[in-house]
């Protein structure tokens, strides 16, 4: 058996983070683009925020996992990653309010 063949759950998990990050990306510069072109985004940015910041919360979580114990460790950089990751449904808006602001475009 080859040694990458023994790795396959964490080959998994990054497969699925690389997925939710390229969607994320692509969503972001599709809504970009629209504005780009004079359309108004409103509804489509603050679900872009909400998609976005969710994933890299969710992603640098698993990147946590993926380490372990040292995942915590301040020597190690996911760590930091987790807690930067953190600050962008804070600082960026928080999720509450991008769901607030998505709704009220449904006209709910």
């Amino acid at each position: 058996m080859c040694i990458r063949d023994s790795f396959q759950a964490i080959r998994h998990k990054i497969a699925m983070m690389a997925t939710r990050t390229e969607a994320s990306r692509a969503f972001a510069y599709d809504t970009l683009r629209r504005f780009h072109e004079g359309e108004v985004v409103v509804r489509e940015v603050s679900m872009s925020k909400l998609d976005s910041q969710r994933a890299l919360v969710d992603i640098a979580d698993e990147a946590i996992q993926i380490h372990g114990g040292y995942g915590y460790m301040r020597e190690y950089e996911v760590e930091r990653a987790l807690r930067d990751a953190r600050l962008g449904p804070i600082g960026g808006g928080t999720d509450e309010i991008m769901m607030e602001i998505i709704g009220k475009t449904y006209g709910l």
